[in-house]
Formats: C-alpha cells, sequence, structure tokens
C-alpha cells in the first residue's frame, strides 16, 4: 500500500514539473517576443528620425532657390511694383481689400483649420503658422517623441499576458445567437494603470516646450498633443486596460482578424474588425507589431 502511494505521489509530482516547465517555457517565448518587437520599434523610430531631418535639409534648400526665383526671372519688375502689404494689426484677423494675406492674433489659432500633429510629428503647415525654425520644430518633435518613447517603454515592462475577460465572447463563451460575435480564440494583455508612472515625464515635457516655444505656442502644442494622446495612447494609459487580437472563423475555411479593448471608455469589451487598409501609425498596427501577430495583407 505505501509502494502504490509513494509510486502516485512521485506520477503527481512528474506531471505538476512538468506541467510548470510547459508555463515557463511559454512565458519565456513571450519575453523574447516582446523584447524582439520592442528593438524592431525602436530601430524604425531613429530611421523615421534620420529620413525626417533629410527631408527637412532638402526642404530648406528648395526654400532657398524659391526665394532667388523672383530676382532671376523676366518678372521681377513687377513683382517689386505689386508687393504685397505688410502685416496690418489693425485688423486683427478681417481680410482687408486687395491684400493676399492676413494678420491672425496668436489666440486665434487654436480654431484654425488645420492638422497639428500627424503620426506624432508637427505637420508642415503647424510650424510654418506657428512661425517655427527648424531647430524649434525639431525640438518640438524631439520633446514628444521622448514622452511617447518612456511611455511604450514603461506599458512593455507592466504589461502581462492573461487569459480572455469572461464578458469576451471566446470559445466555449461565444454566443450561438445568429449574428452575434463569437470568437476561436483570443491573445489579451492586462495593462495596470501608469497615471502615476508616467507623470514625471509629462511634467517633462510641459516645462520643455514652454522652455523652447514659450507660453502661448506651447499651450497650443500641449492641446493638441492631449488630444492625440486621448485618441491614441488611451491618454497615457489612464486607467486599467485589456487589449489583444481575436480570431473568427469564416463560413470559407479562412479567420478573420479583430482588436479587442476593454477599459472605462469601451466598457468590457470593444471589438473592431482589422482590415488590409488599416493606418500603419494607428493603436491596432502598433500592437499586432508589439505582439507578434500578423496583419490581413501581410
Amino acid at each position: 500500500m505505501k509502494k502504490l502511494l509513494i509510486a502516485a505521489v512521485s506520477v503527481i509530482a512528474v506531471l505538476l514539473w512538468r506541467h510548470q516547465r510547459s508555463e515557463l517555457k511559454i512565458l519565456q517565448i513571450r519575453n523574447e517576443r516582446l523584447a524582439a518587437s520592442a528593438q524592431v520599434l525602436i530601430d524604425r523610430a531613429q530611421s523615421a528620425q534620420s529620413a525626417r531631418h533629410s527631408l527637412e535639409e532638402k526642404l530648406a534648400g528648395l526654400r532657398t532657390e524659391l526665394r532667388a526665383l523672383p530676382a532671376n526671372s523676366e518678372s521681377a519688375g513687377e513683382n517689386s511694383a505689386t508687393r504685397l502689404p505688410n502685416p496690418d494689426p489693425v485688423h486683427k484677423g478681417g481680410w482687408p481689400a486687395g491684400a493676399d494675406f492676413i494678420y491672425l492674433p496668436k489666440q486665434y489659432l487654436t480654431n484654425a483649420g488645420y492638422q497639428l500633429l500627424n503620426g506624432g510629428h508637427l505637420t508642415d503647415e503647424a510650424a510654418a503658422l506657428l512661425g517655427m525654425s527648424p531647430a524649434d520644430r525639431e525640438a518640438a518633435d524631439k520633446t514628444f517623441g521622448d514622452l511617447l518613447d518612456q511611455f511604450h517603454r514603461l506599458e512593455i515592462q507592466r504589461m502581462q499576458p492573461v487569459g480572455p475577460p469572461t464578458g469576451w465572447p471566446v470559445g466555449s463563451a461565444g454566443s450561438t445567437a445568429p449574428g452575434a460575435i463569437s470568437f476561436d480564440s483570443a491573445l489579451v494583455y492586462h495593462v495596470p494603470d501608469l497615471s502615476a508612472d508616467i507623470s514625471t515625464a509629462q511634467a517633462t515635457f510641459q516645462a520643455a516646450l514652454q522652455q523652447n516655444l514659450g507660453a502661448s505656442r506651447a499651450d497650443i502644442i500641449s492641446s493638441a498633443a492631449d488630444s492625440y494622446l486621448r485618441q491614441n495612447l488611451s491618454d497615457l494609459g489612464a486607467g486599467d486596460r485589456l487589449v489583444g487580437f481575436l480570431w473568427q472563423a469564416e463560413s470559407d475555411g479562412t479567420k478573420s482578424l479583430w482588436y479587442g479593448v476593454a477599459d472605462d471608455r469601451n466598457g468590457e469589451g470593444s471589438f473592431e474588425r482589422v482590415g488590409q487598409n488599416l493606418d500603419l501609425n494607428s493603436p491596432i498596427a502598433y500592437y499586432a507589431q508589439l505582439f507578434g501577430v500578423k496583419l490581413p495583407g501581410q
């Protein structure tokens, strides 16, 4: 009897050891995948920054050539005779007759119809309207980029893989009602509230804008950055979140890819089907790269 008991205990111990070894292997693979994805993102950011600097240098050269054209053209006399009037603060944004431009006070720039940020960088029109030199623009882009980099690093360090929550229709939890969404499998990560961890970086970002651009322009860029962060980065991780990808079986035997989020804004679960025309600067594309998920068309 004792021998049977000892044998049973040995078998159970071996099974537990194998199970724990399998779980540790899965976690090791996921950690290696996250580390590799993080390095890819860092390399891409450095490459994009180098390309941006090169384009700015070419643009500066073209502007210099453009300014020199009237002096070398046959119509130089006509251009000098029809010079544009200087900005007139008296009009305060009104459109004077015969003038090709207007005076616009800084406080009205927040209401002007232009795009301030694109992909986390200042647009050409924003830099022109705010009167930013190439050095000003580079400093603002770097300041914002540093904030995003700190957030991404912090998010990667804190997120953990979890099973699909009970409110997500995955596997046996999926509904069999006609037209209801039901998924075969899911890859889900939990991201804790990062507000306290990122607050210092946010304060540094605000202070750098004030120092480099002054109060007026810093307030305009800060407001646009806040809007960008709310829409694309969950307000820099304010509140607990679940993010993940889900696969749904289609009638033709293929599987469609969906993106799922659960937080204060989206409730227990919001699901979006991922199409081939996905914006590569979107949060979906970012998390797909980070989690090692293959997007449609890849």
